[in-house]
């Protein structure tokens, strides 16, 4: 027999489950649940009740405790091993207090109520059952939407990583390319100086070699380093787009007008590598080469500036050394001389005291310790740019080493019967 209520409500999905061998209280029993909106079951015995919790999901069972063959104690033991979610409710009276108890500290019964009870109290009791298994089925639900969100979110995260993994390859790639052409442009460029038969690779090299050995001992950050260098290498650049007077006439012996003309070089080279914005640097230095010291540092920023009085002075100290000032060649006595004319006002003092103070910075520094082509391996950083021996640029400084280059490299020392000394980052 069963009762079910059209109303709303937050157990209008709960069944209830009333066992008792006296049909009198079954029919109590009924009459105080028939207006609530939850299913009622009855059943007069425990075999039946049995049965009706194992063919229908029952959410709250009240037996009695005293029944034939099956005591109430007994029957909810059963159903705690059978369905253990379902809340178990036994009316007992005081002569059964015993053995409720017994029960109740077996944890097979979750509630008793005495006998004769109280209907709010009876009331109560199974709707906190109810409560309890709505919130334990809400819970699960809970549970398992937290698991599959977090089964979605892993997947998610995964997928994610995966996203990221590749996209940093991908930039690295890019990276790489571009840092492939920015090295082949370099070359390119030291090496329209080199073949110009009206300018000099080797002077170029020393330049180059002697600003990197000043910036150095000032302590420059690697790419600073790397833009003082360049700008070394490359300081004629601009002397590519003038009369080729200016490259084959010593400084002094040239007139007002076309000193004047020679000055402006840093302008040509400036419009040279206008294209060339990872060359920003390098273009600033150039293009403030010539200028007063007091000068630059009103224009220009303070990277900008040092790097300019480190360029002035390799500069002209190989300026001096090759004949390029004067109509004679001088030695490091004599150029250093010259140099301390120009002390603090063309050449920085504190530049000019390393260079004057250690000399062997001049010195021929390709022939270094370094390793051959054999001793090579790939992922080497090239520290020294490598030089042909008709000083054409090889490999440029931070050229990171593969299979591939070290191939071509062995193969070009054979073809041109030249080793190289191949000096590697530590």
């Amino acid at each position: 027999m069963s009762q079910i209520s059209d109303d709303s409500h937050l157990y209008s999905d709960m069944t209830l489950l009333c066992v008792d061998d006296e049909r009198i209280i079954l029919r109590t029993l009924q009459r105080l649940f028939h207006r609530k909106p939850y299913t009622l079951l009855i059943a007069d015995n425990a075999k039946d009740a049995l049965e009706i919790i194992n063919d229908t999901p029952i959410n709250v069972v009240v037996s009695d405790m005293r029944m034939p063959e099956m005591n109430g104690a007994a029957l909810l033991e059963k159903v705690a091993k059978s369905h253990p979610d379902t809340y178990r409710i036994v009316l007992s009276g005081y002569a059964d207090f015993e053995s409720t108890v017994a029960a109740i500290n077996l944890g097979k019964i979750n509630r008793f109520i005495n006998k004769p009870w109280n209907n709010d109290a009876l009331i109560n009791a199974v709707e906190d059952g109810f409560e309890r298994t709505r919130l334990k089925k809400e819970n699960k639900n809970l549970k398992n939407k937290i698991e599959n969100q977090n089964d979605l979110l892993k997947n998610l995260n995964n997928n994610l990583e995966e996203k990221v993994n590749l996209r940093t390859k991908q930039i690295k790639a890019s990276l790489l390319r571009n840092e492939l052409n920015n090295k082949s442009c370099e070359k390119m460029l030291f090496n329209f100086i080199a073949i110009n038969p009206n300018l000099s690779g080797s002077f170029a090299k020393n330049v180059g070699h002697l600003a990197g050995k000043l910036g150095e001992q000032l302590g420059l950050d690697k790419e600073a380093l790397h833009d003082v260098r360049l700008a070394g290498f490359l300081n004629e650049l601009g002397l590519l787009g003038m009369d080729p007077t200016f490259c084959s006439t010593p400084f002094n012996s040239l007139n007002f007008e076309q000193k004047k003309q020679f000055m402006a070089q840093g302008l040509v080279a400036q419009q040279i590598l206008s294209p060339a914005q990872r060359l920003n640097g390098v273009k600033a230095i150039l293009t403030h080469q010539f200028s007063p010291l007091e000068n630059i540092a009103k224009i220009a920023d303070s990277k900008t500036t040092l790097a300019c009085e480190i360029i002035k002075i390799a500069r002209d100290y190989w300026r001096f050394a090759c004949g390029k000032i004067e109509l004679h060649k001088m030695g490091k006595a004599q150029i250093h001389i010259a140099l301390n004319k120009g002390r603090g006002n063309k050449y920085a003092e504190n530049i000019l005291d390393i260079l004057i103070n250690q000399p062997e910075l001049t010195d021929d520094i390709i022939v270094k310790k370094g390793l051959s082509t054999l001793q090579v391996l790939p992922n080497m950083i090239l520290k020294q740019s490598l030089f042909s021996n008709k000083n054409l640029l090889i490999l440029a400084e931070g050229h990171e080493f593969t299979e591939h280059s070290i191939d071509k490299l062995i193969e070009y020392e054979t073809n041109q019967k030249h080793q190289f000394v191949i000096v590697i980052e530590e």
